[in-house]
């Protein structure tokens, strides 16, 4: 009888609770599930990445760039291209390509020291806090140019994540474009059955 209670309350037909009883929910199993990951620095890099920044320079936004940033055409960004390497092995972990809305700016002579999220560097410096991240994630030919710094074959494949970090507005404060290698081009997430809304069937 209880494995029978534990397999119904886990589709979301009844609650369970010490003092309260037992309550009928739905009368059909609930079929919305949630979704949890780690942490995001750990989905990104893992625990014990070094970031190291190569260039900082001012642009602006073309129609493509834009698109790509979810940003007005002529807009201004700072542009950071940096990598992380794993700081046990020196093998580089992922590459990436970061825009910063320009009027952030003052905040660029900090990035290559800083360890956290640039996101939260924004938020110390000007108290503009992320309400939403944005993600893309689709499988891409890594450019030779990367390919050479990332020490694997020429025209390998690689998974590429764009973020974007958005304002209580809706609006692209910072965006990261990373490329990941084969090896680390595996995301998993775990599909939880929820009951949460049951109660409203």
């Amino acid at each position: 009888m209880r494995r029978a209670l534990d397999y119904i309350e886990a589709l979301g037909l009844i609650s369970r609770r010490r003092g309260d009883g037992t309550k009928v929910l739905a009368k059909k199993p609930f079929t919305d599930y949630r979704y949890t990951t780690r942490p995001v620095d750990d989905l990104l890099y893992g625990r014990g990445a070094e970031r190291i920044v190569t260039a900082q320079k001012d642009t602006i936004c073309d129609d493509v760039l834009a698109a790509r940033l979810g940003a007005a055409p002529g807009s201004r960004w700072v542009h950071i291209s940096q990598h992380r390497n794993d700081l046990d092995s020196g093998k580089m972990l992922v590459w990436g390509d970061v825009y910063i809305d320009q009027q952030f700016k003052g905040i660029a002579g900090r990035i290559a020291d800083y360890e956290g999220f640039i996101c939260d560097l924004i938020e110390e410096e000007y108290g503009i806090a992320v309400s939403e991240i944005q993600q893309t994630i689709r499988p891409v030919i890594i450019p030779d140019t990367v390919c050479a710094e990332m020490k694997v074959p020429n025209q390998s494949l690689g998974l590429e994540m764009t973020r974007r970090y958005l304002n209580h507005l809706k609006q692209p404060v910072e965006v990261s474009i990373n490329i990941f290698p084969e090896e680390r081009s595996v995301y998993s997430i775990t599909l939880s059955r929820t009951q949460e809304r049951a109660k409203d069937r």
